[in-house]
């Protein structure tokens, strides 16, 4: 019974008032819906970089005269290796077919010969520490008599790793400012909620209710109101991302169900946490003990 009339409290006292918690329900709404946003955002660029560690490659110039079926052993010995997902074997021809599309076909054609080597191509298996994966499959050929030179494109690999740890990072910090934003929003709208009850509290206080009873009164109205702010987020964001796609299809942003039931839970939680904060002060303040 107490749950139920904490309930029944709640709702008669976001009724009472009006504008400011339907305000108050729209700025967590609102900040939930930026803190979604951010998230698909920062989903989707883990989604590219997962993409680009699929890319990470190596090249293996071999000297001149090393055979094909050489080359070809050489790499089933690669293959063996846990830092090697792909060995792909790039003989002259290809390397010249290659070069021509990337540059055009005035270089080679000048030359009597074709001066590109023969190669392996070698796709690093996805994981942490890309570099040092790369690494660790060129230091383990560099010596190899029938190899040229390596080319592990150490500048873009370090560059990936380095942002993948400041999206980490921002990612944490907007959404800890985002999530403090929520909480503040209906921490204030409590505060305001009790000092506009003051005498309801005291007709409750009249009535027999325990000062456990009125305060859950308002950590349910808070629970409530966080609530609906995410079940509006979660709309808003479903909309938001349905008029993205059809502009952007190449873009496409697809909220999961899992984002918008997480954003109303997080609502939900961040409206108890909110109401707890200020209740203790305010409460005292009307002489509740």
């Amino acid at each position: 019974m107490g749950l139920l009339l904490a309930l029944r409290e709640a709702l008669r006292g976001i009724a009472r008032t009006g504008m400011i918690g339907v305000i108050s329900v729209a700025t967590i709404g609102a900040s939930l819906l930026v803190l979604g946003l951010f998230g698909l955002v920062v989903d989707g660029g883990y989604t590219l970089v997962d993409q680009l560690r699929e890319r990470v490659e190596i090249d293996i110039y071999f000297k001149d005269g090393v055979s094909r079926r050489q080359a070809l052993a050489f790499g089933r010995d690669l293959e063996v290796m846990p830092e090697v997902a792909e060995v792909i074997y790039v003989d002259q021809e290809a390397a010249a077919t290659e070069f021509r599309a990337l540059f055009g076909s005035g270089m080679l054609d000048a030359l009597s010969r074709n001066p590109l080597p023969a190669s392996l191509r070698v796709r690093i298996s996805p994981g942490p520490d890309m570099p040092g994966r790369a690494q660790a499959v060129a230091t383990a050929v560099t010596d190899h008599e029938s190899v040229e030179s390596v080319d592990v494109g150490e500048v873009w690999v370090d560059t990936l790793e380095q942002f993948v740890d400041v999206t980490t990072g921002v990612g944490f910090v907007l959404g800890s400012v985002l999530c403090l934003a929520c909480a503040f929003a209906v921490s204030n709208t409590a505060k305001l909620m009790v000092l506009a009850q003051r005498d309801a509290i005291e007709i409750m206080r009249l009535v027999g209710a325990t000062g456990m009873t009125v305060r859950m009164t308002f950590l349910v109205g808070g629970a409530l109101q966080g609530f609906a702010g995410g079940l509006l987020s979660s709309i808003m964001l479903s909309y938001a991302s349905s008029w993205w796609s059809v502009r952007v299809p190449d873009l496409a942003i697809d909220p999961t169900v899992d984002l918008g039931f997480w954003l109303v839970v997080l609502g939900t939680v961040l409206g108890v946490a909110g109401s707890w904060a200020s209740l203790n002060r305010v409460l005292n303040a009307v002489a509740l003990k």
